[in-house]
């Protein structure tokens, strides 16, 4: 008897009228290089396990721009709509429990890896890439929950299972600092103890992040950058590397650290490419490893996703909030790619629907 109602109300939720019209403003990527434009397109319709949700908004990534230059590791058929993560309203949803509970909800979402992404007036994409925001969390970091803060979260879960048979306190060493998910990274660090050597590349990115609570920051492009990084990660056994720039800095990096520390590439924010001395990697035990938050994600499972999600939107007003720069609606596309792209460490650019 339960079973039925609960059946009889959930069609009802799927059967409401939601004035959704035939077509939608999209920002549409013709080809790789090709800059974005806004077009009108058909409103796509959900499939079974499948929700339609209309955006409210959805950031500017670093793994946007380099999707838009065709070097990110999810292919998609031209012409595509652009953006992995956003935010909105349930609108429609397709066979399925999971997408009938959502629907009427607001939700973060992540755009199927098969579908048009988050970069239009509505969005159809698996109910499982979605999540209800709670009550505290608005639309706009709610559009933010999946990439920045998830991986925040992520490099903590990878750097507890790093084997550490002499039990002293690991330090972290993290590049691209001054981005939101760098400053993420000082604070869930100050959060549980563990020492975060933040690495920028300029005098003023140094002192915001000093103002923001970081203790031990380096700038690169100081002369004497690579002996006080050395002295830094030894004193503080940073033996646990993030980087998401590329280029040479990998290399110093590894220089710098203690013996058998661990480097994880995640990004290639440089364009020049990046070499490692064979020796590097033969007499100290150094080891390096790619990141990919997409297959972080897969290794842990639904049920893990959930409560990592669960303990990110706990999270969201303090640690792993996000400062918004400027927010664009669609058409005005090119020159929110551009303030973004110029203005990283201001805070994310919104593209608001």
């Amino acid at each position: 008897m339960e079973q039925k109602v609960l059946g009889k109300f959930l069609n009802y939720l799927c059967n409401m009228k939601t004035n959704i019209p035939s077509t939608m403003l999209a920002v549409v990527l013709a080809e790789i290089g090709a800059p974005p434009k806004v077009a009108t397109i058909p409103v796509p319709q959900p499939g079974s396990g499948e929700v339609l949700v209309k955006m409210y908004c959805s950031p500017i990534n670093p793994s946007d721009l380099a999707f838009l230059a065709g070097g990110y590791g999810i292919k998609k058929p031209f012409p595509v709509v652009p953006g992995f993560e956003g935010s909105g309203t349930v609108v429609a949803a397709g066979k399925g429990i999971l997408p009938k509970l959502w629907m009427g909800k607001k939700v973060g979402c992540i755009a199927s890896p098969k579908l048009n992404g988050c970069w239009a007036e509505y969005m159809v994409t698996t109910a499982s890439s979605c999540v209800p925001l709670s009550k505290k969390v608005s639309m706009e970091q709610g559009s933010m929950i999946f990439v920045n803060p998830m991986t925040a979260v992520a490099f903590f879960d990878v750097y507890k299972n790093i084997p550490n048979p002499s039990k002293k306190l690991q330090g972290i060493i993290n590049t691209a600092a001054a981005s939101a998910l760098g400053r993420m990274i000082i604070q869930l660090g100050k959060q549980k103890g563990i020492p975060v050597i933040s690495v920028v590349r300029r005098e003023e990115q140094v002192e915001m992040l000093k103002s923001v609570g970081a203790e031990y920051v380096v700038n690169s492009s100081d002369p004497d950058f690579e002996l006080k990084l050395k002295e830094l990660a030894h004193k503080l056994n940073a033996t646990v590397l993030f980087d998401a720039v590329g280029g040479k800095l990998p290399q110093q990096l590894l220089s710098a650290a203690p013996k058998g520390s661990k480097l994880f590439i995640y990004g290639r924010l440089s364009a020049d490419a990046c070499e490692i001395s064979p020796g590097e990697m033969i007499f100290t035990g150094n080891q390096i490893q790619g990141f990919w938050l997409t297959n972080w994600l897969h290794e842990k499972g639904m049920l893990q996703t959930i409560l990592t999600i669960r303990k990110v939107q706990s999270l969201i007003g303090n640690e792993l909030g996000t400062t918004i720069h400027q927010q664009f609606p669609p058409e005005k596309i090119s020159e929110a790619i551009e303030t973004y792209k110029n203005n990283m460490s201001l805070g994310k650019v919104l593209i608001r629907f």
